[in-house]
Protein backbone atom coordinates (compact mmCIF):
# COMPACT_ATOMS: atom_id res chain seq x y z
CA UNK A 1 0.00 0.00 0.00
CA UNK A 2 1.40 3.51 -0.63
CA UNK A 3 2.18 5.68 1.89
CA UNK A 4 -0.12 9.11 1.47
CA UNK A 5 1.44 12.91 1.16
CA UNK A 6 1.11 14.87 4.73
CA UNK A 7 1.69 18.40 5.21
CA UNK A 8 3.67 20.36 8.03
CA UNK A 9 0.46 21.68 9.94
CA UNK A 10 -0.15 25.23 10.90
CA UNK A 11 1.39 26.44 13.91
CA UNK A 12 -0.42 27.78 17.08
CA UNK A 13 -0.85 31.79 16.94
CA UNK A 14 -0.40 31.00 21.03
CA UNK A 15 3.06 29.85 20.26
CA UNK A 16 3.99 32.91 18.54
CA UNK A 17 2.29 35.29 21.01
CA UNK A 18 4.43 33.31 23.76
CA UNK A 19 8.02 33.34 21.85
CA UNK A 20 7.43 37.30 21.73
CA UNK A 21 6.34 38.08 25.15
CA UNK A 22 9.18 35.87 26.18
CA UNK A 23 11.50 37.81 24.18
CA UNK A 24 10.02 40.59 25.48
CA UNK A 25 10.76 40.18 28.98
CA UNK A 26 14.49 39.34 27.70
CA UNK A 27 13.85 35.89 28.58
CA UNK A 28 15.58 34.18 25.62
CA UNK A 29 14.14 30.87 25.62
CA UNK A 30 16.31 28.42 22.89
CA UNK A 31 13.91 25.78 23.65
CA UNK A 32 10.87 27.91 22.06
CA UNK A 33 12.67 29.98 19.47
CA UNK A 34 13.50 26.62 17.77
CA UNK A 35 10.25 25.00 18.32
CA UNK A 36 8.43 27.71 16.29
CA UNK A 37 11.27 28.41 13.66
CA UNK A 38 11.68 24.79 12.87
CA UNK A 39 8.40 24.62 12.82
CA UNK A 40 7.48 27.61 10.68
CA UNK A 41 10.37 26.11 8.33
CA UNK A 42 8.43 22.56 7.64
CA UNK A 43 5.50 24.84 7.04
CA UNK A 44 6.94 27.35 5.04
CA UNK A 45 8.64 24.38 2.86
CA UNK A 46 5.22 23.00 2.45
CA UNK A 47 3.71 26.00 1.59
CA UNK A 48 6.32 26.33 -1.01
CA UNK A 49 5.92 22.90 -2.29
CA UNK A 50 2.38 23.55 -3.32
CA UNK A 51 2.49 26.74 -4.64
CA UNK A 52 5.41 25.18 -6.99
CA UNK A 53 2.90 22.28 -7.78
CA UNK A 54 5.30 19.94 -6.57
CA UNK A 55 5.25 17.02 -3.97
CA UNK A 56 7.74 14.81 -1.55
CA UNK A 57 7.36 11.23 -2.42
CA UNK A 58 6.49 9.82 0.39
CA UNK A 59 7.91 6.61 -0.30
CA UNK A 60 11.27 7.73 -1.40
CA UNK A 61 11.71 11.40 -0.83
CA UNK A 62 12.21 12.18 -4.14
CA UNK A 63 10.83 15.81 -5.12
CA UNK A 64 9.04 16.28 -8.59
CA UNK A 65 6.40 18.38 -10.55
CA UNK A 66 2.48 17.20 -10.04
CA UNK A 67 0.50 19.96 -12.21
CA UNK A 68 -2.58 20.35 -11.03
CA UNK A 69 -3.67 23.46 -11.98
CA UNK A 70 -6.42 23.03 -14.96
CA UNK A 71 -5.36 19.98 -15.48
CA UNK A 72 -8.18 16.73 -15.44
CA UNK A 73 -8.28 15.12 -12.14
CA UNK A 74 -7.25 11.75 -13.35
CA UNK A 75 -3.83 12.95 -15.03
CA UNK A 76 -1.01 10.90 -13.22
CA UNK A 77 2.06 11.97 -11.63
CA UNK A 78 4.83 9.19 -11.25
CA UNK A 79 7.86 9.77 -9.46
CA UNK A 80 11.11 9.44 -10.92
CA UNK A 81 12.57 7.15 -8.71
CA UNK A 82 10.46 4.71 -7.20
CA UNK A 83 7.39 4.56 -9.52
CA UNK A 84 5.10 6.15 -6.51
CA UNK A 85 2.31 8.29 -8.42
CA UNK A 86 -0.11 10.31 -7.59
CA UNK A 87 -3.40 11.96 -10.22
CA UNK A 88 -3.72 15.44 -10.18
CA UNK A 89 -7.21 15.22 -8.18
CA UNK A 90 -5.23 13.12 -5.33
CA UNK A 91 -2.94 15.77 -5.36
CA UNK A 92 -5.12 18.48 -4.92
CA UNK A 93 -7.16 16.77 -2.36
CA UNK A 94 -4.15 16.63 0.08
CA UNK A 95 -4.50 20.38 0.31
CA UNK A 96 -7.53 21.04 -0.68
CA UNK A 97 -8.94 23.59 2.50
CA UNK A 98 -5.22 23.76 3.76
CA UNK A 99 -4.15 27.40 3.37
CA UNK A 100 -0.82 26.09 1.58
CA UNK A 101 -0.93 27.85 -1.70
CA UNK A 102 1.46 31.09 -0.85
CA UNK A 103 0.47 33.08 -3.01
CA UNK A 104 0.47 35.79 -0.65
CA UNK A 105 4.22 36.13 0.45
CA UNK A 106 6.51 33.42 -1.89
CA UNK A 107 9.36 35.51 -1.45
CA UNK A 108 9.29 35.34 2.54
CA UNK A 109 8.73 31.72 2.56
CA UNK A 110 11.46 30.93 0.61
CA UNK A 111 14.18 33.79 2.36
CA UNK A 112 13.06 32.31 5.53
CA UNK A 113 13.15 28.23 4.44
CA UNK A 114 16.62 28.82 2.79
CA UNK A 115 18.03 31.29 5.90
CA UNK A 116 16.95 28.94 9.20
CA UNK A 117 18.84 26.06 8.95
CA UNK A 118 22.01 27.78 9.20
CA UNK A 119 21.06 29.71 11.90
CA UNK A 120 22.47 28.98 14.96
CA UNK A 121 22.18 32.17 17.59
CA UNK A 122 18.79 32.85 19.72
CA UNK A 123 18.81 36.53 18.55
CA UNK A 124 19.58 35.46 14.43
CA UNK A 125 16.60 32.81 14.93
CA UNK A 126 14.43 35.20 16.52
CA UNK A 127 15.34 37.90 13.52
CA UNK A 128 14.53 35.54 11.23
CA UNK A 129 10.93 34.59 12.77
CA UNK A 130 10.36 38.09 13.28
CA UNK A 131 11.08 38.96 9.65
CA UNK A 132 8.97 36.01 8.31
CA UNK A 133 5.66 37.18 10.45
CA UNK A 134 6.31 40.77 9.48
CA UNK A 135 6.04 39.60 5.81
CA UNK A 136 2.95 37.68 6.41
CA UNK A 137 1.44 40.31 8.59
CA UNK A 138 1.56 42.91 6.30
CA UNK A 139 0.04 41.11 3.89
CA UNK A 140 -3.57 41.92 5.97
CA UNK A 141 -3.40 38.40 6.87
CA UNK A 142 -3.51 36.71 3.79
CA UNK A 143 0.04 34.93 3.91
CA UNK A 144 -0.64 34.26 7.71
CA UNK A 145 -3.12 32.12 7.30
CA UNK A 146 -0.88 29.94 5.37
CA UNK A 147 1.48 29.57 8.65
CA UNK A 148 -0.92 30.81 11.59
CA UNK A 149 -3.72 28.61 13.61
CA UNK A 150 -6.98 30.43 14.42
CA UNK A 151 -9.43 32.54 12.41
CA UNK A 152 -8.10 34.90 10.28
CA UNK A 153 -9.55 37.26 11.79
CA UNK A 154 -8.46 36.35 15.37
CA UNK A 155 -5.18 35.89 14.47
CA UNK A 156 -4.59 39.48 12.51
CA UNK A 157 -6.09 41.02 15.34
CA UNK A 158 -2.86 39.30 17.61
CA UNK A 159 -0.16 39.81 14.77
CA UNK A 160 -1.71 43.41 15.26
CA UNK A 161 -1.86 43.24 18.73
CA UNK A 162 2.03 42.07 18.92
CA UNK A 163 3.08 44.38 16.62
CA UNK A 164 1.53 47.45 19.01
CA UNK A 165 3.65 45.81 21.83
CA UNK A 166 0.85 45.32 23.80
CA UNK A 167 1.16 42.28 25.98
CA UNK A 168 -1.41 39.44 24.97
CA UNK A 169 -3.77 37.72 28.17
Amino acid sequence: MSRAVRWAPKIPVAMIVRLYQADADLLHDDELVDDVGWRLLARCQDVLLVTESKVICPECGTTFDVPWIGQPEERVSTCPKCAWSITSGEYHRTFEHRDLNGAGAPEAFADYASRFPRLTTYAEKMMAIDRLVHAVHKTGGVAARNLVEGRARVVLETLDALASGARQA
